[in-house]
């Protein structure tokens, strides 16, 4: 009994590594020295990093899923302003457009909002879902987060969900 149980431990050996969970890379925005937040995102993911606070910090999953990233001024102005232009920016990259209800959202202890919807890639039949995201900051901004993936691409949806949902203050610091 001792032989047939080590045979079969020794048989799935060569799998082990797929069992391990997916090391991972927490990311501060703008800088590590001056975070308005962080997020955690899967080590494979490719940055490129923003060029200046209030820039887009983008993620590419191997699945080509993007997830994007910035503050905005903490005002109901500025938000206001962002959700418009981000549903203009929608349209005009996808055609068939559908975004949901805005729906609470609060990672961490913070709050925001978040909408997901569908479209097509513009002059494409390729459906893609999409998620926009807000969240008030504890230094008096605001996180704008997007989302981009092939609707087909459920490990690319799935990451990106999780990336948003790390979200949180950075440690206060002594």
């Amino acid at each position: 009994m001792k032989r047939l149980i080590v045979a079969i431990a020794l048989s799935f050996a060569p799998f082990s590594h797929t069992i391990r969970a997916e090391e991972t890379q927490t990311i501060a925005y703008p800088t590590a020295e001056e975070a308005s937040f962080l997020i955690t995102a899967p080590e494979a993911w490719k940055i490129t990093p923003a060029e200046q606070a209030g820039d887009f910090f983008q993620l590419e999953g191997s699945t080509g899923a993007i997830f994007s990233f910035r503050t905005i001024e903490g005002t109901e102005k500025s938000l206001d302003a962002a959700i418009k232009e981000s549903v203009k920016e929608l349209n005009e990259r996808f055609d068939d457009m559908q975004l949901g209800d805005a729906e609470d959202w609060k990672p961490h202890g913070l709050t925001g909002l978040y909408a997901v919807g569908t479209g097509k890639i513009k002059g494409e039949d390729t459906a893609v879902k999409v998620g926009v995201g807000w969240c008030a900051l504890a230094d008096g901004k605001i996180a704008e987060m997007w989302f981009v993936a092939e609707d087909s691409d459920a490990k690319g949806i799935k990451q990106a969900e999780d990336i948003a949902n790390s979200m949180r203050a950075p440690a206060p610091q002594d």
